[in-house]
């Protein structure tokens, strides 16, 4: 910042000051406090209060002994803070800790502090980090005995809620009273029943995400919701049907489940379907043969969507879809995302999505890691030196597709062959393709990335028609 711009900010009167400073993260909000006198105690009067121990309390403790003693001087901070506002208005109050064993009454009182001010947004997040590296939900499960935090009852009857997000703790929906204003509603890691018996009281209700939770006990969805995030989570039935006409955006990562659309908007903008929890496999099953069913026609019930991103599970499966009922669709996609390994038993589904999404606009390809224990190259009797070579015309994608991307491009034969056959399918004039950007991963050694620059250089080569663009990918 230059001296003019300062100079500008200080002239402001402390009223706007304070509101600038409200939208920083809490922990910058606190760290203005150090650039002079007149910045001393603004931080103290913004209305959006976050208590995080990771921003107090190093990962690197690990005494047991000592790690309590830092806790217990966060939670120090934490009542040090709020005495000195006892009057002041507080819109947003968070509270994020991940063990808290000997410290309950600390939270829930923080909670209770929450209620009082009638706040519009909460965040309560009490799980722990290592959670998230769990593959299966069991073994957060087991860890269900030590959630000892219960959310007080208050909560349940706040009316000003805006916004919830609570993580890691006993929770029942059923006990809301009236969230009228409730909008956006975030669960994860805990035992969830009866939701269904809030969400037919939230008529206000647009975002709801549900993370890393059990014992799901919904059958039946219903509502006004315009974004819906399921991740990996463990259902006590076999279907679930949802009538969702406004909804925007869906996310879903897990098993394989067999869930329904009743009723979906026709203009849906983006479906994220990752069914990456299930295992990878050589040879078709009878199992597999159903998973490629029940994909099948939730591909169908989604095909409204404008930007479609699908896993390499799912391209695998389709393709054992036999019954006519349930073959794929039509559908109205504009932009596709590709999650691959590029493997020979992926191929016939990435051809049935390219043939089943006539208005195609942009093709995206996401190189994810292959297995280290892939066994051969090929698949079913498909040889993946000659497949992408025989004449699989789809003549839609002359017309519409515009743009090819590939991200974490190593420059595998596999990538090279398909990326040979979109150019040579878009040879020729009138043809829509424009371009082809590849994305050399992040850290790939520079002899390797040198190679791989080679490999889109001779890409190039072979279309006179197409752009053919390589760089490094960034840092998020």
């Amino acid at each position: 910042m230059d001296s003019i711009q300062q100079e500008r900010l200080s002239s402001l009167p402390d009223v706007l000051l304070i509101v600038i400073i409200s939208f920083l993260p809490f922990k910058e909000c606190v760290r203005t406090s150090a650039l002079s006198r007149r910045w001393r105690y603004l931080c103290w009067e913004t209305k959006n209060l976050s208590f995080r121990e990771s921003d107090h309390v190093s990962r690197y403790i690990t005494d047991e002994y000592a790690r309590f003693v830092a806790c217990a001087s966060f939670f120090s901070f934490v009542d040090n803070w709020l005495s000195r506002i006892q009057d002041q208005v507080v819109e947003s109050f968070e509270i994020c800790f991940s063990n808290p064993v000997g410290f309950q009454h600390k939270i829930e009182a923080l909670i209770e502090y929450a209620v009082s001010k009638r706040v519009k947004n909460l965040v309560i997040d009490l799980s722990n980090p290592a959670w998230r590296n769990y593959n299966d939900i069991s073994s957060v499960c087991v860890s269900y005995l030590h959630f000892i935090v219960t959310l007080p009852k208050s909560v349940y009857s706040l009316t000003t809620l805006e916004s919830l997000k609570i993580y890691g703790c006993k929770f029942d929906p059923s006990r809301f009273t009236n969230p009228v204003l409730l909008r956006r509603l975030s669960i994860g890691w805990m035992r969830l029943e009866n939701l269904q018996s809030l969400l037919s009281k939230a008529p206000s209700l647009l975002s709801l995400s549900i993370k890393q939770c059990w014992g799901v006990d919904m059958t039946w969805m219903a509502g006004q919701l315009r974004e819906l995030v399921l991740e990996n989570l463990d259902f006590s039935y076999m279907q679930c049907f949802f009538e969702l006409p406004r909804i925007h955006s869906f996310k879903y990562s897990g098993q394989v489940f067999d869930f329904y659309f009743d009723t979906m908007n026709v203009f849906t903008a983006k479906v994220y379907l990752d069914f990456g929890e299930e295992r990878e496999y050589d040879q078709p099953t009878q199992s597999t043969r159903i998973s490629g069913e029940v994909i099948s026609r939730i591909l169908n019930d989604v095909r409204a969507a404008r930007n479609l991103t699908v896993c390499p599970y799912i391209l695998q499966t389709i393709q054992e879809c036999k019954k006519p009922f349930y073959l794929l669709q039509p559908m109205e996609t504009r932009h596709l995302v590709l999650r691959t390994k590029m493997q020979t038993k992926e191929f016939i589904g990435i051809i049935i999505l390219l043939n089943n999404c006539p208005y195609l606009e942009s093709l995206s390809f996401d190189i994810l890691p292959s297995s280290p224990f892939q066994r051969t190259s090929s698949y079913e009797g498909i040889d993946p030196k000659t497949y992408w070579m025989q004449n699989r015309t789809c003549k839609s994608l002359r017309k519409t597709l515009k743009v090819v991307v590939v991200r974490n491009f190593g420059g595998s034969s596999n990538e090279l062959n398909v990326l040979r056959y979109l150019i040579r399918l878009a040879s020729g004039c009138g043809n829509a393709l424009e371009r082809v950007e590849l994305y050399v991963p992040i850290g790939m050694e520079e002899s390797q990335a040198m190679v791989v620059f080679a490999k889109a250089e001779m890409l190039q080569r072979t279309s006179k028609h197409v752009q053919v663009l390589c760089a490094q990918l960034l840092k998020n």
